[in-house]
């Protein structure tokens, strides 16, 4: 359990894909407009405040799946807490977004967990319960648009890479860049904009799963 909760402190601060696409075509004109404004409107479908809990499992770089709880409460974009924790519901490790850095503390269980702390990170203006939620995690600016053979669309500027399912309905997945890692967060089995049931998340060569509990 230690060396997977210890690897969990990263995943939360920021909690987006890359799904293995085919070849992508660039686009530009109308068709590129059109995707621009698909993305940018899907921050807009998250309604705050947000409350959600997960179970899941974490695979680290070298070791057996460990499974674990989650949740999330945030009133607004700028008021943030994740919340990991053991089997048992005890507390290993809290993080608080405040829309420009992400800051980590230890919870009652860390010592048991292995959790020694972590690093406050610089993520600017990101969204942790956007991006559970199944949208992008930063607004969506001005960007490179392209499309996949399969249809999907995506947007790329130097924060985020977003990709649409084929049908151009929600977001598949994503790739988000903060200092020092790279996230990639996928959606599978997404079949509709509804906050996706299973989210799966890539952090520095440990695996995440995470299911969304039943309301």
């Amino acid at each position: 359990m230690k060396p997977a909760l210890r690897a969990a402190a990263p995943l939360m601060a920021v909690v987006a894909l890359c799904a293995c696409a085919p070849s992508r075509t660039i686009v530009t004109g109308p068709e590129a407009d059109h995707a621009e404004r698909f993305f940018s409107g899907l921050p807009g479908r998250v309604v705050f405040p947000v409350k959600a809990s997960f179970s899941g499992t974490v695979v680290p770089v070298a070791g057996d799946a460990v499974p674990f709880v989650a949740g999330v409460s945030a009133p607004s974009p700028e008021e943030e807490t994740v919340g990991l924790y053991d089997p048992f519901g005890r507390g290993v490790a809290f993080l608080e977004n405040d829309g420009r850095r992400v800051a980590v503390s230890r919870g009652p269980a860390a010592d048991l967990a292995g959790f020694r702390g972590a690093a406050p990170l610089d993520a600017g203006p990101v969204s942790l319960a956007r991006i559970l939620s199944g949208a992008p995690g930063y607004a969506v600016t001005a960007a490179e648009a392209a499309r996949y053979d399969d249809g999907a669309w995506s947007l790329s500027d130097g924060r985020q890479s977003l990709r649409s399912d084929p049908g151009r309905r929600f977001l598949a997945g994503a790739e988000y860049r903060v200092p020092g890692m790279r996230v990639t967060v996928d959606y599978p089995g997404r079949a509709s904009a509804d906050p996706p049931e299973r989210i799966v998340l890539s952090v520095r060569g440990a695996k995440f799963t995470l299911r969304r509990d039943t309301e």
